[in-house]
C-alpha cells in the first residue's frame, strides 16, 4: 500500500469514528474517559494526524455500542 493510500485509509477511519461519535450522542471527552485514550491523543487521531491502533478501535466500538467493522474501510471488507 502506498503512503498516499495509507493516508486515505487513515482519514476514512477517522471520519468513521467521528460519525459514530456523533450518532451516539456522546462527547469526545466522555469517550476519552471511558476508553482511556487521552483526550489530546483522541483529537489528534480524529484529525487523522496519527493512526488509531486496532486496540483503540476495539475500545471505541465497545464504548459506542457499534461493531468494530464500522471502522473498516469498504475496500477491506471483501
Amino acid at each position: 500500500m502506498s503512503n498516499r493510500n495509507a493516508e486515505a485509509v487513515n482519514e476514512w477511519i477517522a471520519l468513521a469514528v467521528q460519525d459514530a461519535i456523533l450518532s451516539s450522542g456522546r462527547t469526545k471527552r466522555s469517550l476519552s474517559d471511558e476508553t482511556g485514550i487521552p483526550y489530546p491523543t483522541l483529537n489528534r487521531k480524529l484529525a487523522a494526524k496519527t493512526e488509531f491502533s486496532f486496540r483503540e478501535l476495539l475500545l471505541i466500538a465497545e464504548a459506542l455500542g457499534v461493531s468494530p467493522a464500522t471502522f473498516t474501510p469498504p475496500a477491506f471488507t471483501r
